[in-house]
Parts: C-alpha cells; sequence; structure tokens
C-alpha cells in the first residue's frame, strides 16, 4: 500500500500533480512565514538576553586614585533622533577590565566607536558630529559590545586626572555581566506570543485546508478502492501517504524558502532595533519540529477527512447535511471577553497590561469557535433578503455547511481582530502624549548649561553664531554669586571639577560659586527661573506674561524635565511676579534653541557637546539629560507604542498572507469538486455570470460576517480599555488610515484571489467537458 499510495500520489495524472504541487507551495508559505516569526523572537530573546555593560555600577572615586580598575563616565546623546551612548574610560593599572567588543582600552586621544557610528563619522560634517568625540579613532566595537548593527555607540580614551575632573565619574574594577531591566521585555514576549498565535492558527488553517484540496473527488475514489476490495487500513494507509508527501514537501520547501528570506528579514527593524544576522534564526530544534510537525498535522487532518469513507463503501454517495452549528459556539466567545474584561479591570496605568491578555488569546479563540454560527446565520438572513438565483444557490450552501465557508476565512478574522484592536489603541494613546507644546515647539532643542559669567555670554554668542538658529535664555536669580567660570576644556567634555567650567549645574562641592544641581523637572533650590518677555512672545506656548512686563520669574521647573506620564503644560502666565532687575548678569541656567533643519540641529547639539555638555552631581547614579528637541523628547514617549503597532501590524500582515493563501486553496478546491455540478448548470442554460457570482458570494458573506464580527468585538473592547486606562475627558480612539490602508489591502487581496479563480470556472465548465470519467 505504501508503493501505490506514493504511485498514486506522484504519478497518477495531471489532477493529481497539479493537488500535489498547490499543496506544497500553501505549506511552503505557511511554514516559512511561522519560521520568520520564530527568528525574530529568537533574535528578541538573545538581544534581551544581552550582558549589559552600560548598567555597571561604579563607586564614587577616592580622594586618592586606586592603583587598579578604570574610571569611568557614562552619559548619552542624539544623533538625528538616536540615542547615542558614550563613556569615557581612563585605565588606572595594568589590570583594567577591557570593555566588551573591543582587545584593549584606548588611551587618551583614542577611542573606538560602534560600525554604524564609524560610518556616520565618514560622511557626516565634523561640526555636525564628529567635533563630538576628541582624538582618533583605532577601531570599531565589536558585536559583543552592541545591543544591534545600528546602535550608535563609541569609547572615549582619557587620562584618570582629566577624566576624574568630570561630574559623574566612578570608579569600575568589574563590569557588569547582567541583562538590562527593562519594564517592556515582557510586554513584547507577550506581544511575539500573540504574534506567533496569529500566524499559527490560520497556518494549521492553511494545512489543513491544503491537504484536504479537492477533498469530495477524492473521497468519490477511495470509495471506488474500497468497492474494489480495499480494506479501511488501506485507504488509510493511501491516504497518509498522499496528505504526509505534500505535507513534507512543503515543509522543506518552506525551510528553503525562508534561508533565502532570513538575510533580508535579519536587515529590518521590526520593534525598533535591527538585530545582528547570526541571531535571527529559530533553533535546530524548532527546524526539526516543523519539517515533523507539519506532516503529522496534514495526516490527522487527511485521516479525519476520510469518516465517511471508514464507515462504508457507499458513505460518499450518502451524504448528509451537516449538523447545523448550536448557539453553544458563543460560550467560549463570551467567556473571552468577560476574562478580558476582569483583566482589564485590575490593570493600572503603572502596569504593562499582562493581565488583559489571557482575555485577548481566549477571545480569539472563542471568534474561530463561534464563526460558524455567525456565518450560517449570516447566510440564513442573507438568503432570506435578497433575490436570484447566484443568492439563492451562494446561501443556501453556506447554510448547509457554515464550518467549511468560515474554515476559509478563519486567518482574516484574526487579522481584523488584532488590525482592529492596534489600529484604534495606539494613535490613540500617542494622541494622548503629543501635546500641544510638543507639536509647536517640535523643532526646538532644549539643554540645562548651568553657567555664568563670560563662559555663559560666549555660549550665547557662539549659538547665535550658526546659521539658521534662534536662540532663547533662561537665567537663574536669588543664588549666592556663582564664580565666572571659563569656556570647556576641549572638545566634547566640560572644564572639570573645581576647574573653569564654573556655573550652577555642577556639584555644589566642587564650584567655587556653591551652585545647585538642577533636577530634571525642579525648580533652583533657593533660586527661580527668570526669562525675558520676549522670548515668551517668540515661544507662546510656554505661556505669556501680563501686558507690559519685561520678564519674569517662576518657580515651576516643569519644561526643565519630562515625565511620560504628563504633557509638558506652560510654565508662565500673567500671574507671574515680574523681575525687574538686570538680565546680563545673571547665571544662565538653560537654552532653547529653534532650529530650521536637521543639520543645524547637530550643529547646535555638537557646539553644545563640546562647549557645554550635560553634567550630573558624582554619586547620584543617573546619566545626564542631553539636548534634545521636544519632538524627540515625544519620539521617545511614543516609540514603545509605535513598535507594539509595528509588532502587531506585521503580524496581521502575515496572517493576511497566510489567509490569503488559505482562501485561494479553499476557492480552487471548492470548484474543482463542484466541477460536474457547475458544468450540468452551464449546460442546462445557467450563464457563466451567474457561477461566477455565486462563487463569489461564498466567499464574500462568511468574509462579511467575519469582518464585522471581528472588528466589531476588537473595536469595543479597545474603547473599553481606553476608557479605563486615559484620562478623563479624552476623547474615544478613532481608526486611523493605516488601519484602513492594511485592512483593504486585505479585502483586495482577499477578492483579488476569488476572482484569479474565476476563469479556471469558465474553462472547467465547458459544454465539453459533462462526460467526466
Amino acid at each position: 500500500m505504501l508503493r501505490l499510495g506514493l504511485r498514486l500520489t506522484l504519478r497518477s495524472g495531471r489532477e493529481a500533480f497539479v493537488r500535489l504541487a498547490v499543496t506544497t507551495a500553501a505549506v511552503a508559505v505557511g511554514v516559512a512565514l511561522l519560521l520568520g516569526v520564530l527568528a525574530e523572537f529568537h533574535a528578541f530573546q538573545a538581544q534581551s538576553n544581552q550582558p549589559c555593560w552600560a548598567c555597571t555600577s561604579g563607586d564614587p572615586v577616592p580622594a586618592t586614585l586606586p592603583a587598579s580598575g578604570e574610571l569611568w563616565n557614562n552619559s548619552v546623546d542624539f544623533y538625528q533622533g538616536q540615542t547615542l551612548t558614550r563613556l569615557d574610560v581612563a585605565a588606572l593599572g595594568a589590570d583594567a577590565p577591557v570593555l566588551p567588543g573591543i582587545s584593549k582600552l584606548p588611551v587618551a586621544g583614542q577611542f573606538y566607536a560602534s560600525p554604524a557610528l564609524a560610518a556616520l563619522l565618514r560622511t557626516v560634517p565634523a561640526d555636525e558630529l564628529g567635533d563630538r568625540f576628541p582624538g582618533t579613532m583605532i577601531g570599531t566595537i565589536g558585536q559583543a559590545g552592541l545591543t544591534g548593527p545600528g546602535q550608535l555607540a563609541v569609547y572615549i580614551g582619557s587620562t584618570p586626572t582629566a577624566l576624574n575632573a568630570i561630574d559623574g565619574t566612578t570608579w569600575v574594577t568589574s563590569i557588569g555581566t547582567a541583562p538590562a531591566s527593562e519594564v517592556f521585555t515582557p510586554f513584547f514576549r507577550y506581544a511575539f506570543g500573540i504574534g506567533v498565535l496569529a500566524v499559527l492558527f490560520p497556518m494549521l488553517v492553511l494545512i489543513s485546508t491544503a491537504t484536504r484540496l479537492a477533498a469530495s473527488r477524492r473521497e468519490e475514489r477511495f470509495a471506488a478502492l474500497r468497492l474494489v476490495g480495499g480494506t479501511p487500513a488501506d485507504i488509510r494507509m493511501i491516504a497518509a501517504v498522499e496528505s504526509v508527501v505534500s505535507a513534507f514537501f512543503g515543509a522543506v520547501v518552506g525551510v528553503v524558502i525562508w534561508l533565502l528570506v532570513q538575510p533580508l528579514v535579519a536587515g529590518g527593524a521590526l520593534i525598533g532595533t535591527q538585530y545582528f544576522s547570526s541571531t535571527v534564526t529559530p533553533a535546530a530544534w524548532e527546524y526539526a519540529a516543523i519539517v515533523i510537525g507539519v506532516p503529522v498535522i496534514a495526516l490527522i487532518a487527511a485521516l479525519v477527512s476520510l469518516r465517511r469513507v471508514q464507515i462504508s463503501p457507499l458513505g460518499v454517495s450518502r451524504r448528509t447535511t451537516p449538523k447545523r452549528p448550536t448557539f453553544w459556539r458563543l460560550i467560549v466567545l463570551a467567556l473571552g471577553v468577560a476574562v478580558y474584561l476582569y483583566g482589564l479591570s485590575v490593570t493600572s496605568h503603572q502596569s504593562i497590561g499582562a493581565a488583559t491578555y489571557p482575555g485577548l488569546l481566549l477571545t480569539m479563540v472563542g471568534l474561530v469557535v463561534a464563526g460558524p454560527w455567525f456565518t450560517w446565520a449570516t447566510a440564513r438572513l442573507f438568503g432570506s433578503v435578497s433575490r436570484g438565483a447566484a443568492p439563492l444557490l451562494a446561501s443556501r450552501r453556506l447554510a448547509d455547511n457554515p464550518k467549511a465557508a468560515f474554515r476559509s476565512v478563519t486567518g482574516l478574522v484574526l487579522a481584523v481582530f488584532l488590525g482592529t484592536m492596534v489600529g484604534a489603541l495606539v494613535p490613540a494613546v500617542n494622541s494622548t502624549e503629543a501635546s500641544p507644546t510638543n507639536g509647536a515647539l517640535s523643532n526646538v532643542l532644549l539643554d540645562q548649561v548651568g553657567m555664568s559669567g563670560p563662559a555663559a555670554t560666549r555660549l550665547l554668542g557662539g549659538l547665535s553664531a550658526i546659521g539658521g538658529a534662534s536662540v532663547y535664555p533662561f537665567y537663574t536669580a536669588g543664588l549666592p554669586a556663582a564664580g565666572t567660570g571659563g569656556g570647556g576644556s576641549g572638545p566634547g567634555r566640560p572644564a572639570g571639577k573645581g576647574g573653569s567650567g564654573g556655573g550652577v549645574a555642577g556639584n555644589a562641592s566642587n564650584r567655587s560659586g556653591g551652585g545647585v544641581q538642577i533636577g530634571p523637572g525642579k525648580a533652583l533650590a533657593g533660586g527661580v527661573t527668570v526669562v525675558s518677555c520676549a522670548v515668551m512672545r517668540e515661544l507662546a506656548v510656554l505661556g505669556q506674561c501680563a501686558p507690559g512686563v519685561a520678564a519674569v520669574q517662576t518657580q515651576d521647573g516643569s519644561m526643565f524635565g519630562d515625565n511620560p506620564l504628563y504633557n509638558t503644560q506652560p510654565f508662565v502666565g500673567a500671574s507671574n511676579d515680574p523681575y525687574h532687575g538686570s538680565l546680563a548678569g545673571l547665571p544662565l541656567q538653560a537654552v532653547l534653541v529653534r532650529v530650521n533643519s536637521p543639520a543645524t540641529l547637530e550643529r547646535v547639539r555638537t557646539y553644545l557637546a563640546v562647549n557645554a555638555p550635560p553634567q550630573v552631581a558624582a554619586g547620584q547614579g543617573q546619566s545626564p539629560t542631553p539636548p534634545r528637541t521636544f519632538g524627540e523628547t515625544l519620539q521617545i514617549r511614543t516609540q514603545r507604542a509605535d513598535t507594539l503597532e509595528n509588532l502587531v501590524y506585521a503580524a496581521v500582515a502575515l496572517t493576511l498572507i497566510v489567509a490569503g493563501c488559505s482562501l485561494a486553496v479553499a476557492v480552487g478546491g471548492g470548484l474543482v469538486d463542484r466541477k460536474r455540478p457547475f458544468t450540468l448548470l452551464r449546460v442546462s442554460g445557467t450563464g457563466v455570470g451567474v457561477l461566477s457570482a455565486v462563487v463569489l458570494l461564498e466567499a464574500a458573506v462568511p468574509l462579511a460576517a467575519a469582518t464585522v464580527l471581528a472588528a466589531g468585538i476588537a473595536y469595543g473592547t479597545s474603547v473599553l480599555a481606553f476608557v479605563r486606562l486615559a484620562p478623563a475627558g479624552t476623547a474615544i480612539p478613532q481608526l486611523g488610515h493605516d488601519y484602513y490602508a492594511l485592512m483593504g489591502a486585505g479585502l483586495v487581496i482577499a477578492f483579488g484571489v476569488i476572482a484569479v479563480t474565476l476563469p479556471l470556472l469558465r474553462r472547467m465548465t465547458l459544454p465539453g467537458n459533462v462526460r467526466f470519467e
């Protein structure tokens, strides 16, 4: 029987070959997509588990420099919206630990750059980037020191004395090897799990549909084999061979397809970070599980499809209408929504929403379970309100076998559900973050400089001399007299502790004037912020002075910090006290710089990095805040939501592809199964247009029912989530253009697949084909 099964599968005519080819191609697409999702998850896991050298916690530098270890000053910068990780390092002895990704520490006048940063340094003008890094690049940082090939990072060598003079420098004796603690890591792990399920469910449907291609024709032939003496075991063996061979070929071809496209996938940035190509790959056991598991699934589907043949050889000719789906199928869906609502009730603003995931998964399962009942109900309603031969034939067939009709659109249901939920929630969440201030000042850079005297004057003059930059200074009043200070101490770093940097931003113990640290989102202790009303007229969204006032003072420091849970609000109003003194002699607290182009922005940022880099008091255990625009601040706030949107939309797109293949196989197989009745209908006078309309309606009716059901439930649950978590008075979320574009593309693909099969219908039902066997 094994040899006969192989012969019938591989060498029994054109129809068998076409069935084998279509099944192989359909399974290959599903396998390749599933491998892609697994590969992205493995890359994400590898990145999440990578040792985080930047998380190293150093100790305060002793009064006398030790003879072992090294000095670190870890900070961050920005370039064109990308975070740039900077580490200034100085070895204190021969046993100084070597940073990951390099073979030896850089000395003063040398630095290592990541490959992405090195490429920028070769192409970007020095006054926009390169001047921030003193010395000469002597090599690139290897994979061990980076989170991805696109990361911007630099190790800069320094002398112990110079580095110890910079605020925030710490003493490090060992480099941390623990992964970074990210609150969103579980969030993305759950999201990947949903993505796997979103692709896995439709892929299983695709495999089941493909392996049952032309099931009615196969059942007739298997029944004929039973009538000539074949036993049930013989039929099972033949069916198993046919299904396993096609599924195995499909799994192997799918693996080959994935290996060919893997470099393209590795070059993408699905969740905002590009992965190293070596990590974007499934595990070896997953390859083996897919190559073995897919044929097993196909075998089970094939054996289930032969139930009528197993009962008796006449079972095929004694077909009866399948049992109608009952209303009880809605229980799983209702339970899923209930579990989701419970999870939502225990979700807070600070959580990542993990409590809602079981309900979402159960709701997805409930949609699949309840789909046949909704298809039956829609078919009955459609048949009762429509007129004509095509609607009558389509509605009767859908009502007779709604399970088979819904099976072909299962993937589209899940895609519509996920796409609607993300399309409603993510833009709404981002809109709550995008305050009018962020939008109006998107090209305005904010930097807390902490300077006074000639140094502040030189800084303002240098910024004003940059073409395309408009400078708006903010001052501090009410502090003890600060040191006059000087300029910077060289390219890329400030003057040292107690040196000529001076100003109000430093540690009080290290400044001659006893200035105090500017904390994020706080007014200066013992002082107030003073700003010219002429400046406020230029920055109107930050507030307006009372009429006739030349300058005002405020204790509100909201502009100088960015809490992602709140919007930046105006911090000056008519009630602010006027300031009657001269601004010229006040310490410079911060500057806002409006730029007219990205190149100007980077020139300003480079000038500030060299002459007034951000500082942090030693021992505070925090990185200094780099100068960045309000637009970049908004980008930081919304990038997590955007990443989730990209992740789920990618899953939706993959699901649409799998669902389109499943629909194509189902429609094509349905045409083959009904070749005889369709041909007889055409011979008896039914037009090809009527038959084509039947095929279209049989796919469109369950598709419409599934779309309305999935979209309605998804949008309803999204609105509930938004009302539960959004601030009071926030507008109900609306679906955006991306959603309609993606869903529209999915429907176009679905109907395009159906339209492709219509020429086959015309050829299959030619009058000359009235004799079939």
